[in-house]
């Protein structure tokens, strides 16, 4: 390889490594390294002379895409490690270990890709794991294979189940309580608590009771079905309404349009700061893992904020009660109840005098205010 050879080749390296900085996985094709102006233009040969060096010198890992081939950026001191192999056995089962990158590689994977047999796969994985090339690890979808990994990295969560599993079983206490720290921020977050304070315009206004007119019964009253106007008190003066009974304080949605609903970066925010996983590295990943099921559970729903994307609590409808997870679950604001019976004209007791104008009228009624609430 002549100088100048050796000069683009180096430049070329510098180019790529700069290229992709940001994103080491960058894949790079026939046109990516062309366009880095480091070759002259329209010279393919010189190009692919490069490229074949690269290879050579396992600074450049060929991968094979459904449009061509590429390649992907090698840093030197992983490429260094290829001149510690010394057969042929162990550069190609490295190689497919080291393409597999941190899901790491199935013994018997390797095995039919190579179509070699197993007491030579097996010495070149013994020999490579004394030079602390490799090392054996299990995943949790199958503890029974035997997958191998470079030394150098960990395992991805994929293959380790991430913070979701200990000891390689699912940690299903520890989700949960997850899911309540995760569902507790959405709620307090996504609502807001009423009191039960009622305005003044909500309480029944004193009108004249009806069939009182003038001191006299009318006729409307005395040809009402309803009630004689003997019944009807003489005194034109109506008793005042009666005080309202305090509600218990409940959680309410927010009024439509608002737009502070939390965000998945938000959510993980509030949980790194509550210190409720501590020992476990939850990242923005893991928590929208949490998100997600609590959407699929019906739990939480998705709400839009111009470019951004929100979670609010969602309000479980009264009558189906079969969305409930459980009884008694706090995370539902409604009880378990049917649509049908919570109706305040269902189980009013004094049913018969409410009417327009009468002491009782649904325009005034308190039970209504609660049950719209």
């Amino acid at each position: 390889m002549d100088e100048q050879t050796a000069a683009l080749k180096a430049q070329l390296y510098a180019a790529c490594e700069e290229a992709c900085s940001g994103d080491p996985d960058r894949l790079f094709t026939q046109e990516d390294l062309t366009a880095l102006d480091v070759i002259p233009p329209k010279d393919i040969k010189k190009l692919l002379q490069l490229i074949q060096i690269l290879t050579n010198e396992r600074l450049f890992a060929p991968v094979h895409l459904h449009s061509g081939l590429a390649w992907r950026l090698r840093p030197e001191a992983e490429a260094a490690k290829y001149k510690q192999l010394t057969s042929h056995d162990q550069v190609l089962v490295y190689e497919i270990i080291d393409a597999a990158g941190a899901e790491g590689a199935w013994q018997q994977d390797i095995k039919r890709r190579l179509n070699v047999q197993d007491n030579a796969l097996r010495k070149a994985l013994k020999e490579l794991e004394t030079k602390r090339l490799v090392v054996q690890f299990t995943t949790v979808e199958n503890i029974s294979k035997k997958m191998w990994i470079k030394a150098n990295i960990k395992p991805s969560s994929r293959a380790t189940g991430g913070p979701w599993y200990t000891d390689q079983f699912l940690d299903e206490a520890f989700i949960e309580a997850l899911q309540s720290v995760v569902m507790s921020f959405i709620k307090n977050r996504g609502s807001y608590l009423s009191k039960g304070e009622r305005s003044a315009r909500s309480v029944s206004p004193v009108l004249p009771k009806k069939g009182v007119i003038n001191g006299a019964a009318s006729e409307a009253a005395i040809k009402s079905r309803k009630r004689a106007a003997a019944a009807i008190s003489k005194d034109d003066v109506a008793a005042p309404p009666a005080a309202a009974r305090p509600r218990k304080t409940i959680r309410l949605p927010l009024p439509a349009g608002y737009m502070q609903y939390p965000t998945t970066e938000e959510i993980t925010e509030g949980i790194q700061a509550a210190e409720v996983a501590k020992g476990q590295p939850l990242r923005q990943e893991h928590v929208q893992e949490l998100i997600d099921v609590l959407v699929w559970d019906n739990r939480v729903e998705e709400i839009r904020m111009g470019n951004r994307v929100g979670y609010r609590a969602v309000r479980i409808a009264k009558q189906n009660p079969s969305l409930y997870s459980k009884p008694g679950d706090e995370d539902f604001w409604e009880p378990r109840t049917n649509g049908l019976t919570t109706v305040p004209c269902g189980k009013c007791p004094v049913f018969d005098l409410c009417e327009e104008g009468g002491p009782v009228w649904a325009g005034g009624c308190e039970y209504f205010d609660q049950w719209l609430a």
